[in-house]
């Protein structure tokens, strides 16, 4: 196994015991094609959004798209794949959206936090003068992590508006981005993220 695909492991065992531990809302009898259906639905996002930020190499070496060890999946894509499948179970199941990543959220900026040294092993992510923008977003991170930890309330907003500006701030460092008029798509994607937070943490505080 390559030390990229060790860490992503890392990762997933790190959130699948947090989901266990922490779980009062999943059925105990659904829990598992739950977990499986979240990570696969993640796993399939982000190689969907890695192939199109890195669509000059995989549209020239196909079958590379497969190669999931050597690199090559965008967070946003694995979060958006995640929420989409959420969404999906909430309606299907009849459980609020929020009430399961509230608490499925506090996890995620420490697992985005240690998955980015799978970059480092890849020598991926670096900005222009060989910037380790990999190791700047994985200390923004783990400081979210704390962050949403001290605070205890509003975690889905309050994750997705911190991600979206550290993400938004550090694209301008990156040399591997994808351009849309003046912004690149992971830049649309933060704006969006930060809004999509400010929504629901207003949407709560109109419902408390």
């Amino acid at each position: 196994m390559s030390l990229y695909g060790l860490i992503l492991g890392i990762c997933f065992v790190i959130g699948i015991n947090y989901f266990y531990k922490t779980n009062k809302i999943i059925p105990k009898q659904k829990e598992t094609w739950f977990i499986f259906s979240v990570l696969i639905s993640g796993i399939i996002g982000a190689r969907i959004y890695g192939v199109i930020a890195n669509w000059q190499y995989f549209s020239q070496n196909p079958i590379q798209i497969l190669n999931l060890r050597g690199g090559g999946l965008g967070i946003y894509g694995g979060i958006i794949g995640a929420i989409i499948y959420l969404v999906l179970f909430c309606l299907k199941n009849k459980i609020k959206f929020l009430d399961i990543s509230n608490f499925l959220v506090p996890i995620i900026p420490l697992c985005q936090s240690l998955g980015r040294w799978g970059n480092f092993f890849n020598h991926e992510i670096y900005g222009a003068n060989n910037q380790p923008i990999w190791l700047y977003e994985s200390i923004a991170m783990f400081l979210v992590y704390f962050l949403i930890k001290k605070i205890k309330f509003h975690p889905t907003g309050i994750y997705l508006i911190s991600y979206g500006i550290i993400r938004f701030v550090l694209e301008f460092l990156r040399t591997d981005t994808i351009p849309i008029f003046y912004l690149s798509l992971a830049q649309i994607l933060s704006l969006l993220f930060i809004l999509f937070g400010l929504f629901i943490i207003k949407y709560e505080n109109s419902h408390h």
